[in-house]
C-alpha cells in the first residue's frame, strides 16, 4: 500500500482497543484508518469468554473510579453500537457471584458490602447464603453477588463495533503489518501511511513496536484457553471462583475459562490445561457436567510491562499514542479507553490513572 490519503488518525491494530479508539474518534468527525496484520478481531479480542467484572468496592482510588465509570456506562455504549451496526455484541449486565471460602474473606465481603453503598452509586455488592448453580462445598461461607458485572461475546462485539466504525466512515486495511512508526506516519513493507496522530493498539505482538523504541521489553503475551458449552443459563449471573470464569451468553451457551499461561509454544492450540479448567468449573457448577462442548478456543492476551493498561502519549515522539495491555480487563474498559485516547488527541482533559501511563510502565 502506498500513501494515497492523509488521515486525522491512523490506528495500528483492529482488536477491541483499536476499534474502540476508532469509534470514539470517528464520532468526533475525525478521519480514521485502521491497519491490522490479520483480520479484524482475529487476535485475543476474537475470543469467547467475555467476563466484564469490577474491582472490589473498598479502598477506593482513581483506577477503581476509572473502571467503575467504564462498566457503569457500558450498557448505553453497546446499545448504541449495536443499533448503529444492526448486529449483536452479546452485552448484558447479568451480575456475578463469587464463592466465599473462609471466614476472613467473609468478613471482608461484609466490609465491601458497606463500601459499595458509597462507591458504587446505583449498584450493589451483597453477601448471600447460596446460589442454586454453585455447590455448597465450593461456597462454605456463602457468596458475594454484585450487580455491576456484565457479559459480552468478544468476537461478536468486535464484529458489531467494526461495522459501526464502517458506518461512521472508518477505513480498514487488513493483512497490513506495520513494522515501525514515527511522528506523522506508520510504515511497513507496503509503504507508508500518514496521519496527524498515530495510535498503537496492536495486541501482544504490538509491544515489539515499543520494545525497539525504548530498548526494553514493554509487554508480553499470556495465553488463555476456554471452552464454549451448549447449555442455556442466559438469565443467570456469571460465576467467578478461584480463577475460573463461567459466563452465560445470550445465545443459550456458556463459556468456561480460562488458563493464564506465561510459557507456551503454540498460541492457538488447546491441551490438557483446558480439560483441567473444565473439570474445576464442573465441580463448582454441577449443572454443566453433561453439557456438550461446542467449541474450544485459545489465544494470547497482551499484558503490559507492569500489568496495568498502557495508555497515552509515547514520550519524546510527537503525535504517537498507545492503547495496549488489558490482559483480563480489556473489554470492560475498552470504550472508555477509546474516549480517553480521543480526548488526548484533541488535547482535552482526562481522568487517566497514573498507573496506566507509559511513564509508570517505564519506572
Amino acid at each position: 500500500m502506498t500513501t494515497t490519503k492523509s488521515y486525522d488518525v491512523i490506528i495500528v491494530g483492529a482488536g477491541i482497543f483499536g476499534l474502540s479508539c476508532a469509534y470514539a474518534c470517528a464520532q468526533r468527525k475525525l478521519s480514521v484508518l485502521i491497519l491490522d496484520a490479520g483480520k479484524v478481531g482475529a487476535g485475543a479480542s476474537g475470543g469467547i469468554v467475555g467476563a466484564m467484572a469490577p474491582y472490589t468496592p473498598d479502598q477506593w482510588h482513581v483506577k477503581k473510579q476509572y473502571q467503575f465509570e467504564a462498566l457503569s456506562s457500558a450498557a448505553k455504549h453497546w446499545a448504541e453500537v449495536d443499533k448503529l451496526s444492526n448486529m449483536e455484541s452479546g452485552y448484558g449486565r447479568i451480575g456475578r457471584v463469587c464463592p466465599i471460602t473462609d471466614e476472613r474473606i467473609y468478613r471482608l465481603a461484609l466490609t465491601r458490602h458497606e463500601e459499595a453503598k458509597t462507591n458504587w452509586a446505583g449498584f450493589k455488592w451483597n453477601v448471600i447464603e447460596g446460589h442454586p448453580l454453585v455447590t455448597k462445598l465450593a461456597a462454605p461461607f456463602g457468596l458475594t453477588y454484585d450487580t455491576l458485572s456484565a457479559r459480552i461475546y468478544p468476537s461478536k462485539a468486535c464484529a458489531s463495533l467494526a461495522r459501526a466504525c464502517s458506518v461512521l466512515g472508518v477505513d480498514f486495511r487488513e493483512n497490513t503489518r506495520a513494522s515501525g512508526f514515527e511522528p506523522g506516519a506508520v510504515f511497513g513493507p507496503w509503504g507508508r501511511a500518514s496521519a496527524r496522530k498515530i495510535i498503537l493498539a496492536g495486541g501482544y505482538q504490538g509491544f515489539s513496536l515499543l520494545d525497539h523504541h525504548f530498548g526494553i521489553q514493554m509487554g508480553v503475551g499470556v495465553k488463555g484457553q476456554a471452552a464454549l458449552l451448549d447449555i442455556n443459563l442466559s438469565d443467570a449471573p456469571q460465576i467467578y471462583a478461584n480463577g475460573i470464569y463461567i459466563v452465560p451468553h445470550s445465545d443459550g451457551t456458556i463459556t468456561v475459562g480460562s488458563t493464564s499461561e506465561n510459557k507456551w509454544n503454540e498460541p492457538c492450540d488447546v491441551d490438557y490445561l483446558l480439560d483441567e479448567i473444565i473439570a474445576r468449573a464442573q465441580s463448582i457448577c454441577p449443572i454443566i457436567k453433561n453439557a456438550k462442548i461446542l467449541e474450544t478456543w485459545a489465544g494470547v492476551r497482551p499484558k503490559a510491562r507492569r500489568r496495568d493498561l498502557m495508555i497515552g502519549p509515547v514520550p519524546e515522539v510527537d503525535g504517537v499514542f498507545v492503547a495496549m495491555g488489558g490482559f483480563k480487563v480489556g473489554f470492560g474498559l475498552a470504550h472508555k479507553v477509546g474516549v480517553t485516547l480521543a480526548d488526548l488527541i484533541q488535547n482535552k482533559p482526562t481522568n487517566l490513572p497514573k498507573s496506566f501511563t507509559i511513564e509508570h510502565h517505564l519506572e
